[in-house]
């Protein structure tokens, strides 16, 4: 009978373990689990950790700004080992809500940048005395939505910013999965040198003498990418893509470009199509494709972020006029 016991103990302890997943964090299985709200930090959670399963929140394009969440996205959110998100700036209010939820470990890709954020202005069609405010400024600066500051969401253009989040995924991950911490931690500092490697290619690319220092863009994304290098975007949607541009407003924006000799301008496949076709038909100029890359299609994933970020800044360097 005490044998009997014994291994009726043991079975029970057994079971309890199993249950619990091993108490590091991971799945059953072994694997751990993570949740982006946007393509770049999706990519970056399969460099990290390539064994993970990472869902996208706007997997097949999905359109990023105020995504409503699915009830199985929003569990995934709560369940999930590491949750990688924009942060609290009220960009994807949904699934800052659901964060707030979460019981994994979650980086903020806003909490990383810091004082780096960008506030940009909602004044769509500025004179060159606000082209500053339309690439964005720091948090502390004067600008506004409306007399509204609002936080410019596309920090993944930073690639300076990328490879220290780079480094704080890590660190998510190796304490999400304290087994495979040295691996984790040792992909991150990968990514790290891949992204600054970027930020020396984005340097050659718009850092040099350029015949002009403002872009048009069909969307006001391009904060980040532009303002190192002493560039501005002036857009043809603010910050929110919902606004849209009076008759009056795009005439204005039509002789600014022929004034200054503009020769493109940037669109994207949806925010502010429409009016950047009108201006450049209007102006006579043509149109260079771009992408806010916070939802990207399968093709484009296939790309890998990295690669993305350099094929944006040549669609800039051509419209700049950079050498």
């Amino acid at each position: 009978m005490p044998r009997l016991l014994l291994v009726l103990a043991l079975a029970l302890v057994s079971s309890v373990a199993a249950g619990c997943g091993g108490g590091d964090g991971s799945a059953d299985d072994g694997s751990v689990s993570a949740v982006a709200a946007v393509y770049p930090l999706a990519w970056l959670a399969e460099r990290v950790a390539p064994d993970a399963e990472v869902t996208l929140l706007t997997a097949g394009g999905a359109e990023a700004h105020d995504l409503d969440l699915t009830p199985s996205q929003r569990s995934a959110i709560e369940t999930s080992d590491v949750v990688l998100y924009v942060g609290d700036i009220g960009y994807q209010p949904q699934v800052e809500e659901a964060v707030g939820a979460a019981s994994g470990e979650v980086v903020a890709l806003s909490d990383v940048a810091g004082d780096r954020v960008l506030r940009a202005a909602g004044d769509l069609h500025s004179d060159g005395e606000h082209a500053g405010e339309e690439s964005g400024e720091h948090a502390g600066e004067e600008s506004g939505e409306h007399g509204d500051e609002a936080i410019d969401a596309h920090m993944w253009f930073d690639a300076e910013i990328m490879a220290e989040v780079a480094e704080r995924v890590g660190a998510a991950f190796a304490a999400a999965d304290p087994s495979r911490a040295e691996m984790y931690r040792e992909n991150a500092a990968g990514a790290r040198d891949e992204l600054m490697g970027v930020r020396g290619d984005l340097d050659d690319l718009l850092g040099g003498p350029c015949r002009l220092d403002e872009a048009v863009v069909s969307h006001q994304a391009y904060g980040y990418l532009l303002r190192p290098f002493g560039h501005t975007q002036h857009g043809v949607t603010g910050i929110n893509p919902e606004a849209g541009a009076s008759s009056a407003e795009l005439a204005e924006l039509v002789a600014e470009i022929r004034a200054q000799g503009i020769g493109h301008v940037l669109v994207e496949p949806v925010e502010g199509r429409s009016d950047a076709e009108v201006v450049a038909r209007e102006a006579g100029v043509e149109l260079l494709e771009v992408s806010p890359l916070d939802a990207v299609t399968d093709a484009e994933a296939g790309t890998a972020f990295p690669e993305l970020l350099r094929q944006q800044a040549r669609q800039f360097a051509t419209a700049l006029g950079c050498p």
